[in-house]
């Protein structure tokens, strides 16, 4: 008869606890192509792809704008590993606006980042667009083109570039193009590609040259002073300089801020946000004391540490206001740093209510060069 022994739990407990997994960080890097289709049906609204044969295979075909819009995305030299197709709806043959169809596809899935609206859009349209993604929850980009470049006879500039510079819409980012409908479709896909975290990531938007676009000059004349018009309108365009180069000029948004810092700076706050909430979940609690605020700083620090490493942040002088022992002039060797107000100090109210003393962290971007001047002196 086998023997029934007692439990060994009486002389050795052994108490195994396991963390809960941190929250999976958005990648910032999946654009959203949306536009009128029969493949995706608006109670799904929206579909992930990995390449373009997946959506053949779905039925889309090689004449289809989504189908080209995609190909200008995964075209790109460098690519990113997904991208969505998201449906403009048509009931009656009324198609949706463009604001339902985007609203309708960050509702279905708060992955992708830039929106792009593959079908045309009226500069007002346009404008419902942004309006929307420049308020709405999480963080979205608007991205769109645009050959509008009109001039009323008074020579006022009636472009869309204009009236979204005027509005200092930071979510949104044009390009003119006469070549390719959707031709924002190829920067985001180089943008989309660059999102890795790897060492030296970090990336900006000019200089880039977009495969399967032509150029503005490419088979004739643009001037330097329609290319100005646009720029100064802080509109992006493409344009071939010096024979050999085409590039991506200014990598700009609407209210001028460089493409490159918003993503970034989006991603940061994600990133923020998720650590933290990962430390206040994975553990019995964090203590209302300096050695609690500590383990808030120091997750915040590898975050930090996160975004020097790919090349955005880098050691300089702070610039901006004082900001507690921090102040104008001071260098930051790391790139940035991290400071809260003492516990000791924090109104009873917050402590009653378990409120962390305010948090301030002061970022040192690296930029990025755009232009050089070099002078040459010669003697004989």
């Amino acid at each position: 008869m086998p023997l029934k022994p007692l439990d060994l739990t009486s002389v050795v407990k052994i108490i195994v606890n396991l963390s809960q997994r941190s929250a999976v960080r958005k990648g910032f890097n999946i654009v959203c192509l949306i536009g009128k289709n029969k493949v995706i049906p608006t109670a799904e609204r929206v579909r992930s792809y990995t390449n373009l044969d997946a959506m053949l295979q779905d039925g889309f075909t090689t004449q289809d704008r989504l189908y080209k819009a995609a190909a200008l995305v995964m075209g790109q030299p460098k690519k990113p590993d997904k991208f969505m197709i998201g449906t403009l709806g048509v009931t009656e043959k009324v198609a949706e606006t463009g604001v339902q169809a985007l609203q309708a596809c960050r509702e279905a899935d708060f992955e992708w980042y830039v929106g792009v609206i593959c079908d045309d859009q009226t500069p007002e349209q346009h404008l419902a667009n942004l309006e929307y993604t420049n308020a709405c929850t999480p963080d979205t980009v608007y991205a769109y083109t645009s050959s509008d470049a009109t001039n009323d006879p008074a020579g006022t500039d009636l472009s869309i570039f204009t009236k979204t510079k005027n509005l200092s819409y930071r979510r949104c980012f044009g390009v003119y193009s006469t070549k390719h409908p959707d031709a924002v479709a190829a920067a985001m896909g180089i943008a989309m590609a660059q999102m890795t975290g790897t060492i030296n990531s970090a990336f900006t938007m000019k200089f880039k040259t977009l495969s399967g676009v032509e150029t503005e000059n490419a088979t004739s004349v643009f001037s330097s002073s329609a290319v100005d018009k646009i720029k100064n309108n802080n509109g992006n365009v493409y344009v071939n300089r010096g024979i050999y180069y085409n590039m991506l000029e200014e990598g700009v948004m609407a209210d001028g801020s460089f493409f490159d810092e918003i993503i970034y700076l989006d991603k940061f706050k994600n990133d923020c946000q998720l650590s933290i909430m990962d430390l206040l979940v994975q553990n019995a609690k964090i203590p209302q004391t300096e050695a609690g605020m500590t383990r808030i700083h120091r997750v915040l620090a590898d975050v930090c540490e996160q975004y020097a490493r790919i090349g955005f942040l880098a050691a300089g002088v702070w610039n901006g206001n004082d900001i507690l022992k921090l102040k104008q002039g001071d260098t930051l060797p790391n790139g940035y740093m991290i400071q809260s107000e003492p516990i000791d100090e924090q109104p009873q109210s917050d402590r009653d209510n378990r409120i962390a003393p305010p948090i301030y962290i002061a970022l040192k971007l690296a930029g990025a060069i755009h232009s050089v001047i070099v002078q040459v002196d010669v003697n004989r």
